[in-house]
């Protein structure tokens, strides 16, 4: 009898003390989710401040940026606030050329991402991969930024049904040989991205510069900006990069 009402203590403290384990580690994480949150908001708040300090003296900005994206060594908050940059600096395109295909997948989660430090930012975030789910304003005309993910297969499979459809003669193009030349399949290619510019500037992290399969004809008047060795993007280096490309002589082969 005394042993059985041992047990049933024993079993009764282990179960208050882990319920009071339970407990407070749910009160940490509350608590330490809003921490977090308080500084990632004080944060973007620093951030927004320099690129508005900055902006001012840059006379070129890019149309379309490029990120050359390893969600392996950058992290979708990098990416996040790299979008909410960009739409405080002007810019009207910004996308992600994912590199090992895994961004495709986390589109969502980063979508998320960017909405969390979107609050209290004007503009407007449009996915086009999310057209029933894109940003909002705060009631005042703002900037509008366009976010696409990219990846080398999009590129070739987009290829492959082009030349399908010529030879079906579904699409109709300018022929001037019986030859396809670059610039005529670049034309065709438009067709299925009409809005959306070539790449002004690719911004790039790591030790080499290499362009995953990036049309030739596509970046042929594109500038490589290199961002970190260690892949990590913050707020300065990305404000370098869109001095280095304000600053950069294009000269259209003259």
């Amino acid at each position: 009898m005394l042993s059985r009402l041992l047990r049933q203590f024993l079993f009764n403290l282990v179960h208050f003390v882990v319920t009071v384990l339970v407990a407070t580690e749910n009160v940490y994480n509350r608590l330490w989710i809003k921490k977090e949150t308080f500084l990632s908001t004080e944060e973007i708040k620093n951030n927004i401040e320099v690129i508005l300090k900055h902006i001012p003296n840059i006379s070129k900005k890019p149309k379309h940026l490029v990120i050359l994206t390893d969600t392996t060594q950058t992290s979708l908050k990098d990416l996040a606030r790299v979008v909410i940059w960009s739409l405080v600096a002007g810019i009207p395109y910004v996308s992600f050329y994912d590199i090992t295909g895994d961004l495709v997948k986390k589109e969502d989660k980063l979508f998320l991402e960017v909405q969390k430090y979107k609050k209290g930012v004007p503009g407007c975030i449009k996915w086009s991969h999310f057209q029933n789910l894109n940003g909002y304003t705060n009631g005042i005309p703002s900037h509008t930024i366009v976010v696409n993910i990219f990846t080398s297969d999009n590129g070739r499979s987009k290829i492959v049904q082009c030349i399908r459809q010529i030879s079906q003669r579904e699409i109709q193009c300018r022929r001037e040989s019986h030859e396809f030349t670059a610039q005529e399949l670049d034309e065709v290619l438009k067709l299925f991205y009409p809005s959306i510019p070539e790449p002004d500037l690719i911004m790039y992290t790591g030790y080499s510069c290499i362009t995953y399969g990036f049309l030739p004809w596509q970046i042929r008047l594109t500038e490589f900006v290199h961002l970190s060795i260690d892949h990590c993007i913050n707020v300065d280096r990305y404000i370098g990069a869109l001095y280095k490309y304000n600053k950069c002589d294009q000269r259209f082969g003259k």
